[in-house]
């Protein structure tokens, strides 16, 4: 569902960490790192809410978007 070497970009791109975008979302760091490497995907709520965080819409997070 979401790209997430888009959010590892973004998340470099705005010197922000895994952590730091945990508390902004409301997830912890764990489950974070988790959704990055693959291994959970985030609720649609979650999914949102990093978009927010990171300054882009829902749909550029999600694979095959712009």
């Amino acid at each position: 569902m979401i790209d997430t070497e888009k959010v590892k970009k973004l998340l470099e791109e705005k010197n922000m960490t895994q952590a730091q975008l945990g508390d902004n979302v409301g997830v912890t760091e764990s489950m974070i790192s988790h959704m990055l490497r693959g291994f959970k995907k985030p609720s649609l709520e979650v999914a949102k809410r990093i978009a927010d965080t990171l300054g882009v819409t829902l749909d550029e997070l999600v694979k095959g978007g712009n």
